[in-house]
């Protein structure tokens, strides 16, 4: 894989002493971080995900298998890496991607951000009541009325038969992969863990938030922001803020 498509707007640095990877929510692309790439100062190379199926890798089929898409992740990650070591950030879908490929990085990795997730053992409720149908058996109306309650996709976008056409797929096998994850009981991370959550976010509840404390041996900080779901980009430098706490006590060490 081409790392121009993979990591479409990273802004190569010339001496980072931290690269941070930013993965996306469902349907998401490595778009909603491009402001995150100038957020940071010299030391600090900030690399956004590009997942298939969006952007430049719009031609590639979404892929609906959690272990399939780590599979294909973590060489290109640990390339581009290299010797500098990694931060990872993900939000809701992208905080399980971030703790998978976490695990098995090990000593390359100081510090994960999860976002807007429940800890990663615990089903994901994506905008439905427990024992709500799965995505994979709803009719695409149905579906579209499930992001319609989740929130965070743009009602220009779900009105528009056209667009959803070509995005209703996309978000649809981001949806399966999430709803059929589950972390091994086993997998534990042996760096601080950072958690994000949203004081109205209906999916994930502060218990659930906290379970995450159980996947590290290390240090753990839950941080409350305000909003729902989607306070990654309603409170964008509040999250930004928690970051580069986080990075700074890391540059510091």
């Amino acid at each position: 894989m081409n790392p121009s498509k993979l990591f479409p707007f990273r802004r190569a640095l010339e001496r980072p002493r931290l690269r941070l990877f930013c993965l996306p929510y469902a349907g998401g692309s490595a778009a909603m971080y491009r402001p995150w790439v100038e957020a940071f100062g010299p030391e600090v190379e900030v690399c956004p995900v590009e997942m298939a199926g969006r952007g430049v890798r719009m031609a590639e089929p979404p892929v609906r298998d959690m272990k399939r898409l780590c599979d294909f992740l973590v060489g290109p990650v640990a390339e581009l890496a290299g010797q500098v070591p990694i931060v990872f950030f993900g939000h809701s879908m992208g905080a399980r991607i971030s703790f998978e490929l976490a695990c098995r990085l090990g000593d390359k990795v100081r510090h994960l951000v999860a976002s807007g997730s429940s800890a990663p053992e615990i089903p994901a409720r994506l905008g439905a009541e427990q024992g709500a149908k799965p995505i994979a058996l709803l009719t695409d109306e149905e579906f579209r009325l499930r992001l319609r309650t989740l929130g965070g996709t743009p009602l220009e976008i779900l009105d528009n038969d056209e667009m959803m056409e070509r995005v209703l797929p996309v978000v649809r096998a981001d949806f399966i992969l999430v709803e059929r994850y589950r972390a091994a009981p086993q997998a534990q991370l042996s760096v601080p863990l950072t958690v994000l959550r949203g004081t109205e976010d209906p999916g994930v509840s502060y218990p659930d938030a906290e379970r995450w404390q159980l996947r590290t041996s290390a240090a753990f900080r839950l941080k409350e922001i305000s909003g729902g779901h989607f306070f990654l980009e309603s409170q964008r430098d509040a999250v930004l803020a928690e970051v580069k706490r986080d990075l700074s006590a890391l540059l510091a060490g």
